[in-house]
């Protein structure tokens, strides 16, 4: 498998935008600083990997509400 590394805003930008959403709140500078460093790293792959899983744990989440 070629590793094809991503933008790393990109990643991080759309994996905050899960969370703001998941939470309803914006993110605090903190928790955005976190992510960034969490996501800096991400390939391609796992980058899909990780926010595939985010979504269907929000979407989860949001059908027991």
């Amino acid at each position: 498998m070629k590793h094809e590394p991503v933008n790393p805003m990109y990643a991080k930008d759309e994996i905050n935008e899960i969370f703001v959403d998941g939470l309803q709140r914006d993110l605090s500078p903190e928790e955005k600083k976190l992510i960034s460093g969490w996501t800096q790293s991400f390939d391609k792959s796992e980058r899909a990997t990780i926010i595939n899983l985010l979504k269907e744990l929000l979407n989860k989440h949001k059908r027991h509400d």
